[in-house]
């Protein structure tokens, strides 16, 4: 009987030890993958590791990961994680609606914000400067024909946030609350950027009837 049981705890021991050496399909990186990249059948493939080398975290199938998106950069022959991908773009949504050659840069208005929001997101305006606090001097165009990216936390295509989230009671001119993001060129924005630590700024509403090449100026510019 002692024999008998010991020979049956041998083959479970043996039987289990072999399980855990058995192989399992696991998803792969077939080639490096940068932050925010969509993954395709090229970045991916299937290899067998040991069922105690697999993570439970890791994907098992090419077609589940095929279309998502990498959230961390991936190295080739790392294990997939699903935790490291998403089915969104990474990053914020302003930055999709960003014109090629322009970045977004946000100035404070709370006068203009503040006054029953006549500037919205997608219109276009001229940005004028005092850049000294003497009565005599007059302010100057500092851009002209300016792509509004959002109003406060508004987006270009989204909806209006509540009255509530508008207003924030708060006195700081420079909060989120109080400012308007605009499309420049690197140069343009420099140029903002300078006038702002200087003087005082205000937006002027362009009309729509205006066929302006707002990219023309981002594209062509350094």
């Amino acid at each position: 009987m002692l024999a008998v049981l010991g020979g049956l705890a041998a083959y479970l021991a043996l039987a289990g030890a072999g399980a855990a050496h058995e192989g399992v399909a696991v998803v792969q990186v077939a080639r490096p993958v940068l932050a925010g990249q969509r993954l395709t059948t090229a970045d991916l493939e299937l290899r067998n590791i040991p069922v105690s080398a697999a993570s439970p975290d890791a994907a098992r199938t090419i077609e589940e990961v095929v279309g998502r998106y990498a959230t961390l950069p991936m190295l080739k022959g790392e294990t997939l994680l699903m935790q490291k991908t998403s089915d969104r773009v990474p990053g914020s949504n302003l930055a999709s609606l960003i014109p090629p050659g322009c970045v977004a840069v946000s100035v404070a208005v709370s006068d203009v914000v503040s006054t029953g929001r006549f500037i919205a997101p997608g219109d276009r305006v001229d940005v004028l400067g005092v850049t000294s606090k003497d009565a005599a001097d007059r302010a100057e165009i500092v851009l002209r024909d300016v792509m509004v990216l959002a109003v406060a936390n508004e987006l270009i295509g989204g909806e209006a946030p509540a009255q509530a989230e508008r207003t924030s009671g708060r006195p700081n001119p420079r909060s989120l609350d109080a400012t308007v993001t605009l499309a420049l060129s690197v140069a343009d924005a420099q140029r903002l950027v300078q006038v702002d630590e200087i003087g005082k700024l205000r937006l002027a509403l362009r009309s729509r009837g205006e066929d302006a090449a707002v990219l023309s100026r981002c594209q062509s510019s350094p």
